[in-house]
């Protein structure tokens, strides 16, 4: 199998390697950031990592239709034991009454399911493992306050300390208080892929613009949405040259 890097345009506009171990996918406002995620997978399908994913956001059965278009299958990567899905809702509810539970015990339990399946995954040494959050804006939305998502995500960042360990957060930035928690990611990760609308609105070649900023290095795309797959290229570049 050819090494998707080198003929996917998403992934080999984002290059990412293992020694990005904090990888921030920030969408912004109305642009839908989900392609990221969906490419990434790709990846790391193909380097056979293990992956911890947190479901915030669409379904299971999304990413495995998604997947199947872009050449993957996820069920399959769950049987073979490299990919586990951690379903807020059901992990929440086997563990506690969300009636009477506080921010932090939710985020507790959350963490808890996140860190036993991560040391799991490191018993065998045999790859890197990566956590990936899809979509981090959703614990707001479930009415947790900002401290306890930002404590939430800063123990998360925190199990790179081990370098085995890589993490890929999206986050959605329409309000402050997204924007608060969104700022704690980007300070600290090594690469952060911005995912923007058009300023100028909607147009039949270019359904918005990537940012894929590293260190103090910044590359930027246009992209375009087909219904099997995304085409990025450079501002000003042709759509179909």
């Amino acid at each position: 199998m050819v090494d998707p890097r080198k003929v996917n345009q998403v992934l080999a506009a984002l290059k990412i390697n293992p020694e990005d171990q904090i990888i921030f996918i920030k969408e912004n406002s109305f642009a839908d950031s989900n392609f990221v995620i969906t490419h990434l997978f790709k990846q790391l399908v193909y380097d056979k990592s293990n992956i911890c994913f947190l479901t915030l956001h669409n379904t299971f059965d999304h990413y495995q239709n998604v997947g199947k278009k872009l050449g993957y299958d996820l069920k399959q990567v769950v049987e073979k034991g490299q990919l586990k899905i951690i379903d807020p809702l059901k992990e929440l509810v086997d563990a506690i009454d969300l009636e009477d539970s506080s921010a932090q015990q939710i985020i507790r339990c959350l963490f808890d399911c996140i860190q036993t399946q991560i040391n799991n995954f490191l018993i065998s040494k045999e790859s890197l493992v990566y956590l990936i959050i899809d979509d981090l804006s959703h614990l707001l939305d479930l009415g947790i306050d900002v401290p306890s998502v930002i404590n939430f995500t800063n123990v998360c960042l925190n199990l790179t300390s081990d370098k085995n360990v890589c993490t890929i957060i999206n986050s959605h930035v329409g309000s402050k208080s997204d924007l608060l928690v969104a700022n704690n990611i980007q300070y600290v990760c090594d690469v952060c892929v911005s995912v923007s609308p058009l300023k100028t609105g909607q147009s039949a070649d270019i359904t918005g613009s990537m940012l894929v900023q590293r260190g103090s290095q910044q590359n930027k795309f246009h992209y375009k949405a087909f219904d099997k797959g995304i085409k990025t290229f450079l501002p000003g570049e042709a759509l179909y040259k």
